[in-house]
């Protein structure tokens, strides 16, 4: 299985790495991987998601409403796998709106 990845390059010289495909650290780190990758309103909108998420299942859980708890989980599985499924996309467009370009080798 071959990795691709891309090397985006600013004017100032400084350069960043983004991996293409699924992001097992966005997956499993999260907020972590934000605060990591210097991606503050990226932190701020997975802190707000974790909250959300993390509200709507301990009130189903209190109110012991099934359906609800249920649909709570399936919320957090599809959150969790967004997140590795769009985390290098999602840096990616930090990256390009932040002003760095893809460098061609060459």
């Amino acid at each position: 299985m071959k990795h691709s990845a891309t090397l985006f390059a600013d004017d100032a010289g400084r350069y960043a790495y983004v991996k293409a495909g699924f992001s097992w650290p966005a997956l499993l780190l999260g907020s972590f991987w934000a605060v990591a990758k210097r991606r503050w309103w990226l932190l701020l909108l997975m802190l707000a998601m974790d909250a959300c998420l993390w509200f709507g299942s301990h009130l189903a859980t209190e109110l012991r409403i099934g359906p609800m708890m249920l649909l709570m989980a399936a919320a957090e599985l599809s959150y969790l796998l967004a997140r590795g499924w769009y985390g290098n996309r999602w840096l990616e467009a930090s990256l390009r709106s932040r002003g760095y370009k893809p460098v061609v080798p060459g």
